[in-house]
């Protein structure tokens, strides 16, 4: 299903699952109107997820002697406060996005054949995985809601409210409130998704400066290459600049977000409740992951760009040449999505020594939990 996907096709995908977010902007020509419209509607939804918080922190309080209703408020809680700092951040970095998703748009729309090659490769192999997740995300979003019909919750959450909600309408407006957010929450893990068509769109633009480098004849060839590297690096840097605060949030969500599951999971509590919560686990190491696969690509292939110039026929070339290529032989730092004192360097590595740390976290409830029973 999701073969030979075109990497115009991918980026109006990323658009259609990021709708109910907001995340995605508007084009440098869109007219007022539009972006009066589309201010109003961000306002709008951002709004709805602040009104589910805080009756989700009123539960917390409610709930806080009763260990599965207190976790299950949390997870709900946190899942919204992502909501609310993604889009925050999202507005906040409005600018930012629509300037490098328009430089990847033209990029896209300018390629030669030979640059279609790539994109269409990193499409491919990574389309899947992709698409896969974000229909994860929007099942899991939908599956809440419809559970509802089923069990006897009212609602799709267990907000707590300092007023009647058991008459109509308000039933059902809460009810469809609730559900939309759930649907927000969805599309604001998405953002994952966006940041790492970013940094794949720029670890692919470096493995065509590589071709472009190994194939240089001349001087004059290997001074526009070592140009277009230098324009290339400033772009990636402004995406692992952008990328570095949505991983942030939502490394800190996830890893608060795995402790809570871990301690409904390692309790003595039913199989159907251990399942749900098993759920939001695998969820939130998704959403962590899709982000850290394609920065530690871009951190490879960035750190060897400059050096595909040794596997050309630099030997056959002139002494002047040769000196030239010499020169760009000099180790070039790698671009990395890093944020000081907090995460030195966003790669796999760190997302194994983050899976780590939440199975340590979760061993150690397992031992505090054991002796409190005891």
């Amino acid at each position: 299903m999701f073969r030979n996907v075109a990497p115009k096709t991918a980026i109006a995908f990323t658009q259609f699952i990021l709708g109910l977010s907001c995340c995605w902007p508007l084009s440098s020509t869109a007219t007022k109107f539009q972006t009066l419209c589309f201010k109003i509607l961000r306002s709008v939804l951002f709004l709805n997820a602040l009104l589910l918080f805080c009756p989700l922190l009123y539960a917390i309080y409610v709930h806080r002697y009763d260990t599965v209703m207190f976790c299950k408020a949390i997870s709900l809680a946190l899942a919204v406060l992502q909501v609310l700092l993604h889009s925050f951040y999202c507005f906040n970095q409005y600018d930012r996005y629509q300037l490098l998703i328009e430089e990847m748009k033209s990029c896209c729309k300018k390629a030669n054949s030979y640059e279609r090659q790539v994109f269409q490769r990193y499409v491919d192999k990574y389309a899947i995985y992709y698409a896969a997740s974000a229909a994860w995300f929007y099942w899991c979003g939908a599956i809440v809601p419809i559970g509802t019909f089923f069990l006897p919750d009212p609602f799709p959450t267990n907000a707590e409210y300092p007023f009647p909600v058991d008459f109509e309408p308000v039933r059902s407006i809460i009810f469809l409130q609730q559900s939309l957010v759930g649907m927000q929450c969805s599309s604001l893990l998405c953002t994952n998704i966006l940041c790492a068509l970013l940094l794949l769109f720029a670890a692919a633009r470096f493995e065509i400066l590589m071709t472009e480098i190994r194939t240089a004849n001349g001087v004059n060839s290997l001074i526009k290459c070592v140009k277009k590297y230098y324009s290339l690096k400033r772009y990636a840097e402004e995406v692992a600049d952008t990328a570095r605060y949505t991983t942030l949030i939502t490394l800190c969500i996830c890893g608060v977000e795995s402790v809570f599951a871990g301690i409904i999971f390692i309790g003595r509590q039913p199989f159907t409740l251990k399942l749900q919560f098993v759920t939001v686990s695998v969820t939130v190491l998704m959403a962590v992951f899709m982000c850290a696969w394609p920065a530690d690509n871009l951190i490879d292939v960035s750190e060897n760009t400059m050096r595909a110039v040794y596997q050309s026929k630099w030997y056959e070339q002139s002494l002047r040449m040769q000196k030239f290529i010499l020169f760009m032989m000099i180790p070039q730092s790698p671009v990395i999505l890093r944020i000081k004192c907090i995460i030195p360097a966003f790669s796999l590595n760190y997302y194994c020594s983050f899976i780590t740390n939440v199975l340590s976290m979760f061993t150690a409830l397992r031992v505090v939990m054991y002796q409190d029973e005891d």
